[in-house]
């Protein structure tokens, strides 16, 4: 065995030894590093599929419940996290309205005091800021108008 495809799966080994890592993950993160050495692509290839023979990658769908749900404590919006999801090569999950409406609102309560008069300049600050933090214009609406 050459010794690029001994480090590539060396090299797996550490980066699924720190965190899961999605199969596009690892590709990108080994190219950096093998794609100028002869034989880099077949190594990175070889690499992927041992990691693969002993199922160090998991289901992709279970890897990307697990980064839902800590997106999701850190009050991200189904947008931000779908995004985020797609851009790992993870397939995206399903929007859940009443834990968006409650996750738009904590944010919210976090910016203003429970008892704060909105004015309209207000209701578009929230509406930007529920925005930037990844939540969609159907939620942004409903705290908005509904609860507001």
């Amino acid at each position: 065995m050459s010794e690029t495809k001994t480090a590539a799966k060396r090299k797996i080994m550490e980066l699924l030894a720190s965190r899961d890592h999605s199969e596009q993950e690892l590709r990108s993160k080994l190219r950096l590093k093998f794609a100028d050495d002869e034989g880099g692509a077949e190594a990175i290839d070889e690499a992927i599929s041992f990691a693969n023979e002993k199922n160090w990658l998991g289901d992709p769908s279970e890897h990307a419940s697990r980064l839902a749900d800590t997106l999701h404590r850190r009050n991200k919006g189904i947008c931000y996290i779908n995004n985020y999801l797609s851009e790992k090569g993870l397939p995206q999950i399903e929007t859940d309205s009443a834990l968006e409406m409650e996750k738009a609102m904590t944010v919210v309560m976090n910016k203003f005091d429970e008892d704060y008069k909105f004015s309209q300049e207000d209701k578009a600050r929230v509406g930007r800021l529920l925005t930037s933090r990844g939540f969609d214009s159907e939620t942004v609406r409903k705290v908005i108008y509904e609860k507001l």
